[in-house]
């Protein structure tokens, strides 16, 4: 019985080794949201202490030893997921341009939801009902400031919004 389990460990063990080794690390999303999605679980499910406004209202303020450090395992599938993101043009949270077709295919309510999410991720104090009900009170400094790169994406959204005719 114990060589059986050891064994059945060994082969395992060589098959998640042969997949690392292979890169075919195994990652079933294929949105960005997805992806974004799939790579912050490691770290949520490790204890990291999220920051921002997206990754707090999905994973929530659950930090916890080990404070999202990360076996070498983890740290691959992560390496994996954002070479994958990479890849499809996948922005980071709010760094680097989103592709246009991205936006292209995003309907009023997910432009609306993508631009102020921008904002709510730089400590904006929303003024609508339909702000406050999404992102929160919540405002911190830099109270809305944009970088240079927001900036650009919060354009390419209201471009886009407007195309859609979103109101």
């Amino acid at each position: 019985m114990r060589k059986t389990a050891l064994l059945l460990s060994a082969v395992f063990l060589m098959f998640l080794a042969s997949s690392m080794i292979a890169g075919s690390v195994s990652v079933k999303a294929e949105t960005c949201s997805d992806l974004w999605f799939a790579r912050n679980q490691i770290y949520a499910n490790n204890g990291y202490c999220f920051k921002s406004r997206r990754a707090i209202n999905t994973f929530g303020r659950n930090c916890f030893p080990p404070y999202g450090r990360l076996s070498r395992n983890q740290q691959a599938r992560v390496n994996a997921i954002k070479a994958r993101e990479r890849r499809r043009g996948c922005g980071r949270g709010g760094s680097g341009p989103a592709p246009q077709s991205v936006y292209a295919s995003m309907s009023c309510a997910d432009l609306w939801y993508a631009r102020n999410d921008i904002y709510a991720r730089n400590g904006h104090c929303f003024k609508t009902a339909r702000g406050r009900n999404t992102f929160g009170r919540g405002c911190f400094p830099p109270y809305g400031k944009l970088g240079r790169t927001d900036r650009r994406r919060v354009a390419e959204i209201k471009r886009w919004e407007g195309r859609n005719g979103c109101r």
